[in-house]
């Protein structure tokens, strides 16, 4: 994920994001558990993204509460 993509987009667009990345990580264990993928380096990735999503809506939560 490109953040300047991510900065872009609104606070609904960027929460769905997040839901959808942890449903991925939940499937991409469950199939880690059950042997069914080797791809054990994607659960990571999503959470970096996961995690820079959230750090660009709070981010944008500062801004907001700076301008009043």
């Amino acid at each position: 994920m490109n953040v300047k993509d991510l900065r872009e987009e609104n606070d609904e667009q960027l929460g769905l994001s997040v839901e959808t990345l942890r449903k991925e990580i939940f499937e991409l264990r469950s199939q880690v558990m059950d042997s069914k993928t080797q791809k054990t380096h994607l659960i990571k990735q999503k959470r970096k993204d996961v995690a820079r999503i959230l750090t660009i809506q709070r981010e944008k939560q500062l801004e907001k509460s700076d301008d009043r």
